[in-house]
């Protein structure tokens, strides 16, 4: 998998990508109109790890997946390629 991603520094909006010391990485997605409408996606598994009812702190997500994280990147100017 080759990852091309332009580094920002905190979560600023649903799209947003998240990699981790150990080499995972995640997004933030919105389901509007919903009670708990960001969660937490797994890009590894394609689960949600977590819901939430605003957009999380880095402290947060670093709880929830029991991980450092790396970087937090906008989605717009990151791309992923599988192989």
């Amino acid at each position: 998998m080759n990852v091309t991603i332009n580094r920002k520094r905190s979560i600023k909006n649903p799209g947003d990508l998240i990699s981790t010391k150990g080499n995972k990485i995640y997004a933030i997605i919105e389901d509007k109109g919903e009670k708990y409408p960001y969660h937490l996606l797994c890009l590894e598994t394609f689960t949600i790890v977590e819901s939430y009812d605003t957009l999380p702190t880095n402290e947060e997500i670093e709880e929830d997946i029991g991980d450092k994280l790396e970087g937090i990147y906008q989605h717009r100017d990151s791309h992923i390629t599988l192989n």
